[in-house]
């Protein structure tokens, strides 16, 4: 359950309350997320939906959804931050 920087940064965002939300478009196009008013990776978003770090709260079809982080995500997350050496000033 190893996480990249950015899916760490994409957790720890969700951990202190930052808004991830999955847009859809009226083009036909697929969707696009922001975290706290960014755009985010699909890619990204969909390897920690994948393995099951993150889950999409409401129903399919709505123009916007909110993610939010899962117990195996702070599982993985806690992991991480466990192997990082502290940043002391």
């Amino acid at each position: 359950m190893s996480l990249t920087d950015a899916e760490a940064r994409v957790l720890l965002a969700l951990r202190v309350g930052a808004d991830l939300l999955r847009h859809l478009r009226q083009t036909g196009r697929g969707p696009y997320y922001t975290l706290a008013g960014r755009r985010l990776s699909v890619v990204t978003v969909k390897g920690l939906e994948g393995r099951g770090f993150i889950t999409l709260e409401g129903g399919p079809g709505q123009a916007r959804a909110t993610y939010a982080l899962t117990e195996r995500g702070e599982a993985a997350l806690a992991g991480w931050e466990e192997k990082r050496p502290l940043d002391l000033p």
